[in-house]
Order: structure tokens, then sequence, then C-alpha cells
């Protein structure tokens, strides 16, 4: 794409035969929004309500699991059998004796109340220790009652470790059922960038394997900065039918803000010289260097904010080899002008 410096040769003495020419290619510096698009790299997580633990109601041992760790569950489907421990029915035991035993001592007060024997505070003392009684009983029976575990919604089983046999402490998740169709992405994103971007912004999604486009928006944007990862964190939404797994590595383009009606001209023009951007304006077929600001990059399209009018032509090829004043032939108009 560059051509070879040299003379035009072709009569002794013609002031052009001694001008050096460089062969390039222009494009034209054209008009229009440039929005510039930041890729960005993240992970598939459940989104709020997406994932629910399945919880031992009380110390139990497990006598059968009904899945295995990836398996798609149904709403309501049992997922494990669990047997009460032995300090789980001695506490239950318990619980029904004081049950019992404050129960009686209540039925006794309200006879002596009766009789005028017991105050009403003495009668109150004892109401509520039968209530408080009662309460731990029923509470362990209903426990009790639930030591076959089942799915909450329809998705898949994560973190089971679990294994037959096993003593599981009350309250302990056994494992976790994460609902396919309300996950998100958690992108890294520059917190320069985060600054800019907000919800309700136009993001594509890569989907793993496939390599397909799926267009979302911005859900929120947190500028707090990982020390680990120098990145501040975008979730976006990932709509049902998205096909992706929680932990899938995905990757996005995030739309962020144009420049309305900025001058733009391919990137290929663009040079840089110690950190500072410039161009090679062509005007009669003499290159003059310019230097430019830059604004947003979107595809091979650039947005020039300063040093550049519309229309005016720019070498898209052979730039390097340029220098002000220089002359040059034109083999062409090259691709990618932004009118």
């Amino acid at each position: 794409m560059l051509g070879a410096l040299g003379g035009c040769g072709n009569t002794a003495g013609d002031d052009n035969a001694a001008t050096p020419v460089a062969m390039i290619q222009t494009a034209t510096a054209g008009t229009g929004s440039v929005i510039q698009q930041a890729p960005l790299y993240g992970i598939a997580e459940p989104a709020s309500g997406g994932d629910a633990a399945i919880v031992v109601p009380m110390e139990a041992t497990i006598i059968s699991l009904l899945v295995t760790n990836g398996a798609h569950v149904s709403a309501g489907e049992a997922v494990a059998a669990l047997s009460a421990s032995p300090a789980s029915r001695l506490d239950l035991a318990k619980a029904g004796v004081d049950a019992t035993t404050t129960g009686a001592a209540l039925a006794r007060a309200r006879r002596l109340r009766g009789d005028g024997l017991m105050s009403d505070a003495d009668l109150e003392t004892a109401r509520s220790a039968a209530r408080a009684a009662a309460l731990v009983r029923d509470s362990l029976a209903s426990r009790a009652g639930q030591l076959t575990l089942h799915a909450p919604f329809a998705g898949s089983v994560e973190g089971l470790t679990a294994h037959v046999g096993d003593l599981v402490a009350m309250g302990a998740p056994l494992a976790r059922v994460v609902a396919g169709d309300r996950l998100r992405a958690r992108f890294g994103i520059d917190p320069q960038l985060a600054r800019r971007a907000h919800a309700g912004m136009s993001i594509a999604v890569t989907l793993p394997g496939s390599g397909a486009s799926l267009a979302t928006t911005v859900q929120s944007v947190d500028p707090v900065v990982d020390p680990a990862t120098r990145q501040a964190s975008l979730i976006a939404r990932l709509p049902p039918g998205s096909t992706v797994s929680p932990g899938e590595i995905i990757q996005a383009t995030l739309d962020m803000a144009g420049t309305a009606a900025s001058v733009s001209i391919p990137y290929a023009a663009l040079l840089d010289d110690g950190g500072t951007s410039y161009v090679f304006v062509i005007d009669k077929s003499i290159a003059h260097r310019r230097t430019v600001g830059v604004g947003p990059t979107q595809g091979n399209i650039v947005a020039i904010t300063a040093g550049l009018k519309a229309g005016e032509r720019v070498a898209i090829s052979g730039g390097t080899a340029l220098d002000e004043g220089m002359k040059v032939r034109d083999t062409g108009t090259g691709t990618g002008t932004h009118k």
C-alpha cells in the first residue's frame, strides 16, 4: 500500500522531477454520530431471586439423594429424603413433654384462679409458659414433617456436596437451585467508562459456544473498584432463552454515548507521535501534517473533535512515509469513509 519514493525523471531540469512522490490512498472526512463501543468481559450469575438454597430444617441424616449436580428439576420436585437425628428426636420428645406439662399447669392455674387462690399475674405467667412450650413443640413437629426436601422452583441443581449417610446440621444448605430464566451478566468495566455508563444503555452479549449476539440493556452500574481487578462492575439482563449457564464466561460490547455531528474519518488515517494524534491532509496533491483531537471509536471509524473539517481528504494508506509538504499521488479512494 506504500509506494516507493522516487523522482518522476521524465524531463531533465523539470522542477517536478526532483519532487518526491508517495503513492497513497485517501478518504474524505465525513460527519455523523460516532458511538463508542467498549468491549467487556464477565460472567453469568443468578439474578436477584434467581437462586435459592434448599435448607435442612433440623439436624438430620441423609437417607437418599434424588438428584445430582447439574440436574434440572421442576418446581416442587423432591431432591432428597432425610431422617431426624437422635438429637432431633430427643428435642421433639422433650418439647412434647414440656407442652403437656405446661398445659396441665395452665389448667390448674385456671382452677385456682377461679377459687380465688391465684392472682391474675400468676395465671398470665402460666398461660405464657404453656403458649411458648406449645409453639416449640409445633415448630419441631412441623420441621420433622418437612424432611423430604423439594425444589422451590424449576432450575438446575448446584452446590450439592453431601452424601447419603451424612449428618447435616439444622439450617445448613444442602444445595442450591438456579433458575435458568433468571440470570444476569456481571462485567468488569474501566472506572472511567463506568462513570459514563448508566442503566438502560444498549449492550450486545456474545453467547458462549454459538457466538450468536444477544441484544439487551444495562441493569445497573457499580462504580466501586475491585482492588484485585481494578475494574468497576456493570450488570446486564440476560433474557430467558439465552442458553447461558451460571459461571460461564461471556463477552459483550457496550454502546457508549455518541458524539453528535462530529467529523469522522477511517481509523487507518490516524497516526501517533509520542501520544500526539495527527493525520496527513491532502490538498492539491501536497501532504500537510495536522494535529487532531480524537473522540470515540466505532468499528473502523474514529471521531475527530478538533483539527479537521468535514470534506477534507486524509491519507489512509502510505501515511507513515509522508513528510510535511511532500507531493503525493492518490491511487484511489479507500473504503471506510463515514458520512
